[in-house]
């Protein structure tokens, strides 16, 4: 299901949990390493030379990433420089490619529960892109993938997550959690509504569910149930970043959760399909 997965890189060695985490939770993909030169820099005049100083960085920056793949065993390896605004030619990249994954770090901000942005690109990457994307806050272990953990509202942006999770559990032959936490009683039913659908749906692809509801605040639920997983997914929607409480959850999950989130707009029309059909 993951055979192809871009990862964009600055060179500074702050993706490189990302790289070798994704070299041994899908060693089987293809794997994409680019670096973006970044000509809309706001107050940077972009002379010849500083030009010629970004390019260098930007391909030893690839570089770096392919050798930390080649130590992982990872010998399917495509570089490439590209020029523009960063979220932009990350997006047209993965579009370009039929990624399947792209994978990004950020900050951990374990120790400044306030501080719980997750930077300007990945937003912008999130809001424009059709393909899943993989954030990584900090180094993680946890591979093989065996626990997965989809957290839900029940709403239309979940429902592709939901396929999503399930598909990714029948190909992974991994136990999937699904998690409803709700915000007063009312909620309850509709919850328990949620969840049958969910195992319902994962029982046509032999996929076992775990079903899980709390009540509380939803970003230290889902930490709480992350610590028993090995993977999180939550989907998000067109409109998700203009939701201020709901991107409070996702930002704060993102850099909190000791472990990889996905987080899902859309999936490929040959992905639902093969849902579809159950």
């Amino acid at each position: 299901m993951i055979k192809r997965i871009v990862i964009p890189t600055d060179g500074y060695g702050l993706e490189d949990h990302v790289i070798r985490y994704v070299a041994r939770a899908f060693p089987f993909a293809d794997f994409y390493v680019i670096s973006v030169i970044n000509t809309y820099e706001r107050g940077v005049q972009l002379t010849t030379l500083l030009y010629k100083e970004m390019k260098e960085s930007a391909e030893k920056a690839v570089e770096r990433g392919r050798n930390i793949l080649e130590e992982e065993g990872i010998h399917n390896i495509k570089t490439r420089v590209l020029e523009g605004l960063p979220s932009k030619k990350i997006t047209e990249y993965a579009r370009k490619k039929d990624a399947d994954l792209i994978a990004l770090r950020v900050y951990s901000r374990k120790t400044t529960v306030s501080a719980q942005r997750i930077g300007s690109t990945i937003k912008n990457v999130l809001r424009k892109c059709t393909t899943p994307v993989l954030t990584l806050a900090e180094e993680c272990e946890r591979y093989p993938i065996k626990n997965v953990l989809f957290a839900t509202d029940g709403t239309r942006k979940s429902e592709r997550a939901k396929n999503f999770a399930i598909l990714f559990s029948s190909a992974f032959k991994t136990n999937l959690e699904v998690l409803y936490v709700t915000q007063n009683k009312n909620d309850e039913e509709h919850a328990n509504r949620v969840l049958k659908n969910a195992e319902w749906k994962a029982s046509f692809l032999n996929v076992k569910v775990k079903k899980s509801i709390e009540s509380g605040e939803i970003v230290e639920k889902i930490i709480e149930h992350a610590k028993n997983n090995d993977l999180i997914i939550m989907g998000t929607g067109r409109k998700f970043f203009l939701w201020h409480y709901v991107g409070h959850v996702t930002q704060a999950v993102c850099t909190h959760s000791p472990v990889p989130v996905i987080l899902v707009r859309c999936i490929k029309k040959r992905w639902e399909k093969r849902i579809s059909r159950k």
